[in-house]
């Protein structure tokens, strides 16, 4: 086999050479287009981390302030402490008063008495009716005193039929036919009270556990933006002491202008952050749909146990009636504004929203 010339062995070992020279270049200019994306990309990173972390600081805040705004809503309302009173069998803001009404239609029998002191036995039931929880009843049957009272009514005045002879049967049947048709419709409001106390604990009960969720998510907030804090240190502190502490927008501005972890591009909240953000948004406006229809079905109940009461009741006291009805519907009305004005939910919404585009955008 015959040599090649030594000038073609210089030629190929030149196109080696240069097929080496350019695959080396490509790869080096590979390497900085690769280092240069990565260093636009944690650019990119840190330029957006300060605004998604006080979005998100916003949005705790406020969805915060809503959900304490309707939990104190649900455990301290005016409405509801009227339309609970409403059940004192003394007042006659239903156009009527129990407690007169039941002496009155007592009068007949203690007019009869020879063993009993007449004066005495009124007293005792004034007394027993003047001050139910003092008397035996319990705070509970206070407010719905319906089952308590009527018995312990009964009771005492069916031992007269059996103490004084001149009191018959019919003496106490007619009694009870009085008494009843008022005792019915205080058992009416007591049941529309009690489906009412029932729905609003359980409402109690889910705000605080929407409260607990938000709880959580801030928590995750300030460990991912601050490594040396641990998530078991802050379990039993207060989420308003949490924000002010850690998590306040104010704070944080200057905090993330200053840090040196913000300026390195390392992602500081939570991946799932929209997620959260979208799902606390949501249970707060569920709450707070459940909590005015459920507001509502009891106002209805109310207004129809009212008007009921014209047909039932003789010698009804209308212009009593008439008062309350007109204070139930005001105390409802400014309720429903305050509703508005303190949840505030469109902020909340509008802060979940900002929160979403931010995040998004840095993806």
């Amino acid at each position: 086999m015959k040599k090649l010339p030594a000038s073609c062995c210089r030629r190929q070992g030149m196109r080696t050479g240069t097929h080496h020279f350019l695959t080396k270049a490509i790869f080096i200019s590979l390497l900085t287009t690769a280092f240069v994306t990565t260093a636009r990309g944690q650019a990119n990173i840190q330029r957006n981390n300060k605004p998604a972390i006080l979005s998100i600081a916003y949005f705790i805040e406020s969805a915060n302030n809503s959900v304490n705004s309707l939990n104190s809503l649900l455990k301290k309302d005016n409405y509801r402490n009227k339309i609970t009173t409403l059940n004192n069998p003394v007042n006659n803001e239903l156009g009527f008063s129990l407690k007169n009404e039941i002496l009155a239609a007592l009068k007949p029998i203690l007019d009869k008495v020879k063993r009993t002191d007449p004066g005495k036995f009124r007293g005792v039931i004034e007394n027993f009716l003047g001050n139910p929880e003092e008397n035996g009843i319990s705070s509970v049957k206070k407010y719905m005193p319906v089952l308590g009272i009527f018995s312990t009514v009964l009771s005492l005045v069916g031992n007269l039929v059996i103490v004084e002879r001149s009191i018959t049967r019919e003496d106490l049947n007619q009694f009870i036919a009085r008494v009843q048709q008022y005792f019915s419709q205080y058992e009416n409001l007591n049941t529309i009270n009690e489906q009412f106390g029932h729905h609003l604990q359980e409402l109690v009960e889910r705000s605080e556990e929407i409260k607990e969720e938000l709880k959580e998510f801030l928590i995750d907030c300030i460990c991912t933006m601050d490594k040396s804090l641990a998530k078991p240190s802050m379990a039993e502190i207060q989420v308003e002491v949490l924000l002010q502490r850690y998590y306040d927008p104010q704070k944080l501005q200057h905090w993330l202008d200053t840090s040196a972890r913000c300026r390195s591009g390392e992602l500081m909240y939570p991946f799932d952050a929209p997620t959260s953000a979208k799902l606390l948004t949501s249970g707060v406006k569920k709450l707070q749909k459940e909590f005015e229809a459920l507001y509502s079905d009891n106002y209805k109940q109310l207004k129809e146990l009212l008007a009921s009461l014209k047909n039932t009741i003789p010698d009804l006291n209308e212009e009593q009636l008439a008062k309350t009805n007109s204070e139930i519907d005001k105390l409802y009305n400014d309720s429903r504004q305050a509703d508005m004005i303190n949840l505030n939910l469109n902020h909340v919404e509008e802060r979940m929203n900002t929160l979403c585009r931010i995040i998004n955008s840095n993806r």
